[in-house]
């Protein structure tokens, strides 16, 4: 497999812009009732393993794509989430983790699908499942993890012990993987009825 230079541009317009609506979306967090001192993330200093895992669980969840362009950007979307650690380090008040939700995977689908065009559905597929496979190595990670899922409704975190890390993985790959079938069905059934 090989990446062409158009793919190698939309995996990186596609990356900043995640990134920028993960910032975005977590710097509302300020405006939450529920928002607490946040914690300076470089205190600790970066976490190789960390980063290569993030990468790794979003690699494998995307990998039921069958394209490297999908494949790569589900990588680099499941570490990314973590750039909503830059308002951390303002050690301001707000809501930590926020792009660990619900409502960030939604946005990310939404916002992704609009700018990089309404019909790539593997895109909005993997811009959402790559908050469940980011989860789910915080989850392997660790022994127990909280995210606030609900957030901006319900700004608590939700916490899940480490065992559950397997559940998160298996939703990211079967939401990816069920819509890159469809859009492989639709493909062939569009090319039989040109025939």
């Amino acid at each position: 497999m090989k990446i062409n230079k158009k793919d190698a541009y939309f995996i990186i317009k596609a990356s900043l812009l995640y990134c920028i609506i993960s910032l975005g979306f977590s710097f509302s967090g300020v405006l939450l009732p529920d928002k607490v001192l946040l914690i300076n993330p470089l205190i600790n200093g970066l976490n190789v393993q960390e980063i290569a895992g993030h990468i790794l669980w979003g690699l494998v969840a995307a990998s039921v794509t069958l394209r490297l362009k999908y494949v790569i950007l589900g990588g680099a979307l499941a570490i990314l989430i973590d750039s909503d650690h830059i308002i951390n380090t303002l050690q301001i008040e707000g809501i930590s983790r926020m792009s660990h939700s619900i409502a960030f995977a939604c946005i990310s689908l939404i916002v992704m699908m609009l700018v990089f065009g309404k019909r790539d559905y593997i895109l909005g597929a993997v811009s959402a499942a790559s908050v469940l496979s980011h989860m789910s190595y915080d989850l392997f990670a660790s022994e127990e993890s909280a995210f606030p899922l609900f957030t901006p409704i319900y700004d608590m975190p939700i916490h899940f012990r480490s065992i559950n890390w397997i559940f998160f993985e298996i939703a990211a790959i079967a939401i990816i993987g069920v819509v890159a079938l469809l859009v492989r069905k639709n493909a062939l059934k569009a090319r039989q009825t040109s025939c």
